[in-house]
């Protein structure tokens, strides 16, 4: 991996920098603690970084990169601005970046009448990346209406770039600074807010007076103030009005107010906490991603689900071209993630950028290959065309999250992104002629081939036969442009010889490419698929805050943590639930539904039931591992959706800290299964009366707080 002295490491707490670099490990020091030293060889590092409570921040250190940080209000991710902000920031980087790229073709120079003239064809570019998103995949119509942003001056390009390039080229530098305006002064002297300060000492007192009866107890004090005032000489004090008083009593910290006006207990009551155990020179330099409808016509559905189907039922079924979104390193020419797609949409490309962050042997190992697909590490330039998905808001700031530069070189320019265009002829060249329901983009070429009628692929089939293609042909096979090296081997000798840029942290993979959503707080923190999380934050949150949601990031890979954000910070929450650790979305909810169906008439679902669950649903995955289409279900923002309303809602699990679950090893791609010791089993006894109620105490059930 590619690491510097200036990247931050964050390990449980405690920041550490970069201080040597040997042949087989990093050696890292804490600068705000003496004589701490931590030394990683470098598979002990890649595992670091897959942890939960590590974060891990290239670049970091940089000259300038502070002060962005600053101007952008101590933000570390431009996920955590509001939506018009965030999109304001996305459209000055791309304008940024075009223009640089004007700059570095010799087309424009940093002088005012220079910017001047290239003004228009920086807003054109903007403007067509802004008019894909807009029309988000419907076919061009004359006098639809489209939105652009107003060209910035020369003044204002000049400053953004000057930020942008002192900040070592950090999106932060680039956030708007109005997104933390307005007057935060006391619009009242010292001597009103007094006044105001003892009236609301008569509210925080035991069965104190009401919101209303405060504010007459302002107004006699005011009353009181202002008299003694006209005798000193001095101007009366101004009153306020009865609806700033409220907003004031409003405001104060909810638990304090409690515990002021009704006493501890009852606070304790009201705001209970359920909680335990919350204690292009070397690789991914230059990825560049497209998006191709594939020259085959497949079956839109599993193979899975066509075994049970006659000929009839399959000769109904819906047939048609998929979408397919690839990813390329430019250096190695090795492809870093493949996903079919029904349709061009966002989601589908965020996950790609997921796959390519992390190493894909499983899927290689599904698909029977004799290969590994090892090749992954972090972001750097990303590269795409103005594609509606990879210009969205969504897909970018993903991007920019995960550390990486969206770029996104003018229209009609494809020698730009000349390697992603090349292997999608190489597959179609190479692979599609062996197919039935093959197709083609010209319908001459075509001629009368029935595609429809021989169409015999499904989706899962389609994408294994890809994976074996590249994997095990393509990635082994001399390349013209590596004078004949092999993508294998120029990976393999790259990353010896030059480094990887460094792989992401969980935590950062989980902000930049986790499932978006917001929950509401409670005692028990936070509920998502069932499962409740809560963390230190999330406490205090539930306690003093006036608010009751709170965004989050989930891993789907592993439902054991999700990410929370509170007061713009993000904080890692755990699951109470001790079985979810390491458990995927898949798994998971495999085994609530297998409960569901099985207690549907039950109120009361025993823990040990729903370990053998788990157990049962674990066997079965390893089972069928070798199905390439268990190893490749996708989850659409649909489907999690309608598994929220129709299998989650109601699921509530009350956690044990005595019982555990001995879980066999899962390496598949649904996540690694924790392995925990089984408890002991105690003699029987005929204390048969206080063995069940223990067991009550210690159930699952459903119920509709959710």
């Amino acid at each position: 991996m590619r690491i510097t002295s200036l990247d931050r490491l964050v390990v449980a707490g405690r920041e550490y920098c970069l201080t040597e670099v040997s042949e087989t490990s990093y050696a890292f020091e804490a600068p705000n603690a003496f004589g701490v030293r931590q030394v990683y060889t470098f598979e002990e590092f890649a595992q670091l970084l897959r942890r939960s409570d590590v974060e891990f921040e290239p670049l970091y250190h940089l000259p300038g990169r502070q002060d962005a940080r600053e101007g952008a209000g101590t933000l570390d991710l431009i996920s955590g601005l509001p939506e018009r902000p965030r999109s304001e920031t996305v459209w000055r980087h791309a304008i940024v970046t075009a223009f640089l790229e004007l700059e570095r073709r010799g087309e424009v120079k940093r002088v005012p009448s220079s910017i001047r003239e290239a003004l228009p064809k920086l807003e054109a570019h903007v403007n067509e990346m802004a008019k894909a998103t807009q029309r988000s995949w419907r076919s061009p119509r004359a006098g639809r209406w489209n939105a652009y942003r107003s060209p910035p001056c020369e003044r204002s390009l000049r400053t953004w770039l000057r930020r942008y390039e002192m900040s070592g080229c950090s999106i932060l530098a680039l956030v708007p600074r109005t997104h933390r305006s307005g007057n935060r002064d006391a619009r009242y002297c010292a001597a009103s807010l007094r006044i105001l300060g003892a009236a609301i000492g008569t509210y925080l007192i035991r069965n104190g007076p009401n919101k209303s009866e405060t504010y007459k107890k302002y107004k006699e004090l005011l009353s009181q103030e202002n008299d003694r005032r006209s005798e000193d000489g001095l101007p009366p004090l101004p009153e306020m009005a009865q609806r700033k008083i409220e907003r004031t009593l409003k405001g104060l910290d909810p638990y304090s107010t409690k515990v002021h006006r009704r006493g501890v207990d009852e606070a304790r009551h009201e705001f209970v906490l359920y909680e335990t155990g919350i204690d292009v020179s070397y690789p991914m330099e230059r990825i560049e991603v497209d998006e191709w409808k594939i020259d085959v016509i497949s079956i839109f559905s599993q193979l899975g689900l066509l075994n049970d189907l006659s000929d009839e039922e399959l000769a109904g079924l819906e047939r048609g071209r998929r979408w397919l979104y690839l990813a390329i390193d430019c250096a190695t020419r090795c492809v870093l993630g493949m996903r079919i797609a029904r349709a061009p949409n966002p989601r589908d490309a965020v996950e790609l950028l997921a796959d390519i962050t992390r190493d894909k042997s499983d899927l290689a190992e599904a698909a029977g290959c004799m290969s590994r697909w090892h090749h992954h590490g972090g972001l750097a330039a990303v590269v795409t065309d103005l594609g509606a998905a990879f210009v969205s808001d969504e897909f970018r700031a993903a991007v920019l999250d995960a550390h990486g530069n969206p770029e996104t070189p003018p229209g009609g320019l494809p020698w730009l992104r000349s390697r992603v265009e090349r292997i999608f002829g190489t597959i179609s060249s190479a692979l599609m002629p062996l197919l039935s329901g093959r197709t083609s983009s010209n319908p001459i070429l075509r001629g009368d081939y029935p595609a429809e009628q021989l169409a015999a692929l499904s989706d899962d089939v389609l994408m294994e036969l890809l994976t074996i293609y590249i994997v095990d042909i393509y990635h082994n096979m001399p390349h013209e442009g590596l004078d004949g090296e092999t993508p294998n081997n120029c990976w393999n000798r790259l990353s010896s010889e030059k480094g990887v840029v460094p792989a992401l942290s969980q935590q950062t993979r989980c902000l930049a490419f986790g499932l978006k959503d917001k929950r509401r707080v409670s005692g028990r923190g936070v509920r998502k698929f069932g499962i409740d999380y809560v963390c230190p934050a999330l406490r205090d949150f539930h306690l003093h805050s006036h608010e009751q949601d709170v965004a989050i990031r989930v891993d789907l890979r592993d439902l054991g943590w999700i990410m929370v954000r509170v007061d713009r910070t993000w904080h890692v929450a755990r699951a109470l639930q001790k079985c979810a650790e390491g458990v995927s979305f898949d798994t998971w909810s495999a085994a609530v539904r297998s409960l569901r169906q099985k207690h549907h008439d039950e109120a009361v679902l025993h823990e040990r039931t729903v370990f053998e669950a788990l157990r049962r649903i674990i066997a079965i995955n390893e089972r069928e591992a070798t199905r390439f289409g268990t190893i490749l279900a996708a989850q659409t923002p649909e489907s999690l959706e309608r598994a929220h309303d129709q299998l989650f809602l109601g699921l509530s699990i009350t956690p044990d800290r005595d019982d555990v679950l001995d879980l066999p090893t899962d390496d598949s791609l649904h996540g690694r299964i924790v392995r925990l010791d089984e408890p002991e089993r105690e003699e029987p006894t005929n204390d048969l009366d206080d063995r069940d109620t223990d067991t009550a105490k210690r159930a699952w059930r459903f119920d509709d707080d959710e």
